[in-house]
């Protein structure tokens, strides 16, 4: 019985991180890179960005809006400022005053990044609606690469690439290989049907299809596409469309982020149920084995340690080598944290990287289900 639990819960784990991505990439292999050719008429467009106090921000983001190559008579900005108390209104009005095609929208009161995205593609008038973050540069292309693929009636939604820049700490390449491999699955799930979620500092999706998400949504970069999911549009990734972006190098900032992310994940399941049933889920495998797989797996780590302790106990060898193979790998990871000088190099890095993304979705987890505070957008 012992035995069966620890093999039930280690199974699911090497499964979740590394046999369905295997296996997602087998059955993507033979299919062809996906492509769009050029519309013979641009359609118009608008950028619209939610910002909460980003003054220092926002001057940046214009500038590579200014840079963008699309025809300059087919693009507004409509950027949102939600609540902000930085002086963001009076840093941006020098940007605004006497555009046409520039709407700079203030309030007093936050309603949070889904009612400022809202906010924005109500006073949006463009048939795409360009969705950007008010922190990352885009790249001069990023326009014409994504909207092409709306031509499609089958797509819904054309997501870009994040892109972040070299950094030699220790906590930012960690970042940088954990994106890495989301990208790979992300283009894998694309070539197939359809990736569950975008990149929120860059997507592209036509005005006509948008459902503004409800007031308090953590995660309108997941709930946006599986709301066109559910009408069976696609939601592609595209790389060669990029937000450029830094990796955090704070490590309580990005665990923070990742707690976000992953409790934010529970709050649109519950408010999406009909992801569970594989009648009306296109992507129902890749749902369970990514999304909700993820969110599991803290739990099943919890067990396998338990199991093979449990079994060291009762003199069973090969649960006692799993007992010290997985406190070995816990050593690495404390270690990692501690910034001992033997832990430095970045494959011995990777035992904290995992460590954080479970641990964050363990308190994710618990914070949604026990925790009477509510989890915050920023």
């Amino acid at each position: 019985m012992i035995l069966t639990l620890f093999l039930l819960s280690a199974g699911f784990v090497v499964y979740v991180y590394a046999l369905y991505p295997l296996y997602l990439h087998l059955r993507a292999m033979g299919k062809p890179e996906l492509a769009a050719a050029e519309p013979g008429k641009w359609p118009t467009v608008s950028v619209v960005i939610a910002a909460h106090n980003e003054a220092k921000n926002l001057p940046g983001k214009v500038e590579s809006l200014e840079q963008l190559d699309y025809p300059e008579d087919l693009i507004e900005w409509v950027i949102v400022s939600d609540g902000s108390t930085d002086g963001t209104p009076e840093v941006m009005a020098k940007y605004f005053d006497g555009y046409d095609n520039r709407t700079l929208i203030h309030y007093e009161k936050a309603r949070g990044k889904c009612g400022a995205l809202n906010e924005g593609v109500a006073h949006a008038t463009g048939d795409i609606i360009l969705f950007m973050d008010a922190r990352q540069p885009v790249s001069r292309n990023a326009a014409k690469t994504l909207i092409p693929f709306l031509c499609d009636d089958s797509i819904g939604a054309a997501t870009g690439e994040l892109v972040l820049s070299q950094d030699t700490s220790l906590e930012a390449a960690n970042f940088g290989l954990y994106w890495r491999y989301e990208k790979w699955i992300r283009d894998n799930q694309s070539r197939l049907f359809s990736t569950t979620g975008v990149t929120g500092a860059l997507y592209a999706i036509r005005r006509a299809d948008f459902t503004p998400n409800p007031i308090g949504t953590l995660l309108d970069d997941f709930d946006t596409p599986i709301g066109l999911l559910k009408q069976r549009k696609r939601t592609v990734y595209v790389p060669g469309a990029f937000a450029y972006d830094a990796a955090s190098d704070d490590i309580h900032q990005e665990f923070r982020r990742k707690v976000r992310n992953l409790g934010g994940n529970w709050q649109s399941f519950s408010r999406n149920k009909w992801l569970y049933h594989p009648s009306k889920n296109p992507v129902w495998l890749q749902f369970l084995s990514h999304k909700f797989g993820r969110l599991i797996v803290p739990w099943a780590l919890i067990l396998s340690l338990l199991s093979a302790l449990l079994g060291a106990l009762s003199g069973n060898t090969f649960l006692t080598v799993m007992l010290f193979l997985q406190l070995a790998f816990y050593a690495l990871a404390i270690s990692s944290y501690l910034d001992l000088p033997f832990a430095r190099a970045k494959i011995l890095n990777f035992p904290k990287i995992f460590v954080q993304m479970n641990a964050a979705a363990l308190v994710g987890t618990l914070k949604h289900f026990f925790s009477n505070r509510e989890i915050s957008w920023r």
